[in-house]
């Protein structure tokens, strides 16, 4: 069992320690279930498609700020003892150390791996994350973020209303039912490399953790009128040729995909007819679809005239900027 192995090297551990005095027994709750989360933490991301360093915020005031986001059984003072003593152990190895500039508000995360002796402490024990790590259902799932260096990269405090006290609500109902039954991914043991390689491949793509199996909802720019897509879960990061094989309680799923969705809903809302024509090709003539579709998305999800290029979006092979671009997308799409 996972919370035994949690135990044992939180013993471990504190034999290892040289302090003068005990623990109350809050302080000692606490740092073990400091232990248990940063081990579960590395669990995860260990056995992930592909594995990928795990992170921690070490940042003082981080525990004590944001109360609607943290965890609160989590303080700073437990939370660093539990670290600093796995280093001493050998058992985590830091790969970045973090960072925190005061002045622009903006820093990095302290990012760390698990060593070989804590791997193979992990290959002993039974199950795997995605039966043994329980979703919890507690914690915060409407996000509000603020720009940050170009960049919905902040959560902010919010107040909640009827409306936020709705997304919630909806949300958690949604969640509850993911939980309830079991989506997993039907490949061969030989394909899981190959499935691991091809996320290495795709920057927008994080590793696939099948432990993740509920979803959080993201806000932006201040705003609940703006961003609230769905996010986290892991189905989210499965390449699409790969898809195919994602199933819900053993049963094999379907997906649909509908050609040129957001520019069909668009002229209808409009009382338009698109036509037949290809809403992306029309526009440089059935060349560089894709990337037509990318900066026609951008700029239908922009609250303002988009006049700078999305930094996502690669223009290198193209004989044209952005403005051109942009312009060539309003000319062939008028009525909208």
């Amino acid at each position: 069992m996972f919370s035994e192995f949690v135990k044992e090297i939180t013993k471990e551990l504190e034999a290892k320690e040289s302090r003068k005095r005990a623990r109350s027994a809050d302080a000692q709750s606490t740092f073990s279930y400091a232990v248990g989360k940063i081990l579960k933490e590395l669990w995860r991301n260990a056995l992930s498609y592909p594995p990928r360093e795990s992170s921690i915020n070490m940042r003082s005031g981080y525990y004590s700020e944001l109360e609607r986001y943290r965890d609160p059984k989590l303080t700073y003072r437990q939370v660093k003892a539990a670290f600093d003593i796995l280093i001493e152990c050998r058992y985590i190895e830091v790969t970045t150390p973090g960072h925190y500039s005061r002045e622009r508000g903006t820093g990095g995360l302290t990012r760390f791996t698990p060593t070989d002796r804590l791997l193979e402490r992990f290959e002993n024990l039974e199950g795997h994350p995605a039966f043994v790590v329980s979703p919890n259902l507690d914690l915060e799932c409407i996000i509000l973020r603020d720009k940050l260096d170009g960049t919905n990269n902040t959560d902010i405090p919010y107040t909640d209303t009827p409306k936020t006290e709705r997304f919630r609500n909806n949300l958690k109902a949604i969640n509850e039912c993911l939980i309830k039954h079991w989506a997993d991914l039907r490949i061969k043991d030989s394909e899981v490399e190959k499935l691991a390689q091809r996320v290495l491949q795709d920057p927008d793509k994080e590793p696939i953790d099948l432990s993740r199996r509920i979803l959080t909802r993201i806000f932006s720019n201040v705003s609940f009128g703006q961003g609230g897509r769905f996010y986290r879960g892991w189905w989210q990061n499965v390449p699409s040729e790969y898809r195919k094989y994602i199933t819900i309680d053993e049963f094999i799923t379907t997906e649909y995909d509908y050609s040129q969705l957001s520019p069909n809903m668009l002229y209808f809302a409009y009382n338009f007819e698109m036509g037949n024509e290809d809403a992306y090709d029309r526009v440089l003539d059935g060349e560089y679809r894709n990337l037509v579709k990318q900066a026609f998305n951008a700029m239908v999800q922009s609250s303002k005239p988009l006049l700078k290029k999305p930094r996502k979006i690669d223009m290198d092979e193209l004989d044209m900027d952005w403005i051109d671009l942009r312009q060539r997308i309003l000319d062939a799409h008028k009525p909208i």
